[in-house]
């Protein structure tokens, strides 16, 4: 039987998206399964790994074969990516021993400083490795019971096969316990750090294959036992994938539940085999950790979800560049860059009785676009060409207020998305293709163009000038409210 589909399923903040997708490019099915954010406090951020990443991804999978109608063995292979980095702990049967504590929760940060001013080593609130050492001085019972660390993507790879895996991409952002040169685990910090390195997964590269579908797994999902399941690797790697951007000199901006802006400096094809993130040719130039969540937020959280997302985008449409005056400080979980602060906050200022939802929609787009200039011009590299995508990229009038805030033209593509780069992944991981330009110029043909307002730009310019300034001032204040919680 020819075996020409592949799976491809992508694990996100908020939901996980399964698609199944033909060889020259055709969605032919797809599902997406909505599920819960766990937050007990300011700073934690949590999910059930059992009954949103395993359902969400076995539910995805069932409902693509059924909708495809495509016998499950005509299918090559399924690969996962997802959010990282997170700890999902595992007992010793393979069962979560508690939920996991996602990338983007708060929590060590008395863990990180402690860790960096003993150590040198640069740790960030995303890292595993302080968030382990919470546990262990915090929830101890929960920590003896770890027998192995994984993360969303590796313990879907874990359900379908049994065998568990890190790709080498994860395990350079684990926590300073990996040597991005001989690509190896570092034991010995672990164990300097006070922690048991044998919850360190075996090492795979994102395009090797782990293992094959189990027959409990077959059960589960309506799979065909024996079905290669590759490694996988974070949303980042599969994201530029899924974009097609995929040569050197190229960006992305990509508005999921986070904001990140990514660039290349080698094509993928050159990087084939390895992780881009680690031999430096593709690179992370800014992160908004609540980037396209923040109009989530404001419409759900604040306006209890009485104005639609249209009346919103119209309102604020309706308004001048710069929100008549009107500045949101986008940091609702803290900023990650271009300068780490776990303290600050969301901040709207100029605030006035003549300002209505649509101004303060308006403000948290035009801020989220500031940060990721403010993070672009820290760490930027030239590019050449600049794609936008994400839910958040949906929003027109989104899409025109980063291109006019960067003065740089965006291209987006309607039809890109995580799922189809991670199950392009497989197929390059199986041999079905020779280059990833093919997923650019074949499977992503559709796109549009959207180039900076000149009057806006020039607009833009002052109020960015304005946004810098005001972040600065206001975050010794960050500190001090800390005081006060």
């Amino acid at each position: 039987m020819t075996q020409q589909y592949l799976l491809g399923v992508d694990i996100g903040t908020s939901s996980i998206k399964t698609v199944l997708m033909d060889r020259k490019g055709g969605r032919r099915a797809q599902y997406t399964y909505l599920y819960d954010i766990i937050q007990k406090q300011p700073g934690f951020v949590e999910q059930d790994a059992e009954q949103a990443w395993w359902v969400g991804a076995r539910l995805g999978i069932m409902a693509c074969l059924s909708q495809s109608g495509v016998d499950a063995r005509e299918i090559a292979g399924i690969c996962a990516s997802g959010m990282v980095p997170n700890l999902c702990p595992l007992d010793g049967e393979g069962n979560p021993v508690r939920p996991a504590i996602l990338y983007r929760d708060n929590r060590a940060i008395e863990q990180a400083a402690r860790l960096k001013e003993k150590f040198g080593w640069n740790f960030s609130l995303q890292d595993v490795t302080p968030k382990l050492l919470w546990l262990k001085e915090h929830e101890r019972e929960s920590y003896d019971r770890i027998e192995m660390v994984l993360n969303a993507h590796s313990y879907i790879a874990y359900k379908l096969t049994g065998k568990y895996s890190a790709d080498h991409d994860i395990a350079a952002i684990f926590g300073e316990v990996y040597d991005e040169q001989a690509h190896v685990w570092l034991p010995e910090r672990m164990e300097a750090i006070g922690l048991n390195p044998k919850v360190l997964p075996p090492l795979y590269w994102p395009m090797d294959i782990v293992g094959t579908v189990t027959e409990e797994a077959a059960a589960a999902t309506g799979l065909a036992p024996g079905t290669p399941v590759v490694a996988g690797t974070g949303d980042s790697y599969t994201i530029l994938v899924g974009t097609g951007t995929v040569s050197a000199g190229e960006g992305l901006i990509y508005l999921g539940t986070a904001g990140t802006f990514l660039g290349l400096e080698r094509s993928l094809d050159d990087m084939r085999g390895t992780c881009p993130f680690i031999n430096g040719g593709a690179r992370f130039l800014g992160n908004v950790l609540t980037g396209g969540e923040i109009t989530r937020w404001f419409r759900e959280s604040i306006l209890d979800r009485n104005v639609s997302y249209t009346a919103l985008e119209q309102a604020a449409a309706a308004l001048p560049a710069g929100a008549e005056g009107l500045f949101a400080l986008p940091h609702l979980l803290g900023e990650r860059t271009p300068a780490p602060d776990p303290l600050a906050k969301g901040v709207l200022f100029g605030l006035t009785n003549a300002h209505t939802a649509g101004h303060v929609y308006r403000s948290l787009l035009e801020g989220v676009a500031y940060a990721l200039r403010a993070s672009y011009e820290a760490n930027g590299i030239p590019l050449t060409r600049l794609v936008i995508g994400g839910g958040g990229s949906n929003c027109l009038l989104w899409r025109q207020i980063i291109a006019d805030v960067l003065r740089q033209e965006l291209v987006y593509i309607p039809n890109a998305d995580n799922a189809l780069g991670t199950a392009y992944l497989a197929g390059m991981a199986l041999g079905m293709f020779d280059s990833f330009d093919t997923v650019r110029d074949q499977w992503l043909k559709e796109k549009q163009v959207i180039r900076p307002d000149p009057e806006n730009a020039e607009r833009y310019d002052r109020c960015f000038a304005f946004y810098q300034k005001l972040n600065a001032l206001i975050r010794p204040a960050y500190r001090e409210l800390a005081g006060l919680e």
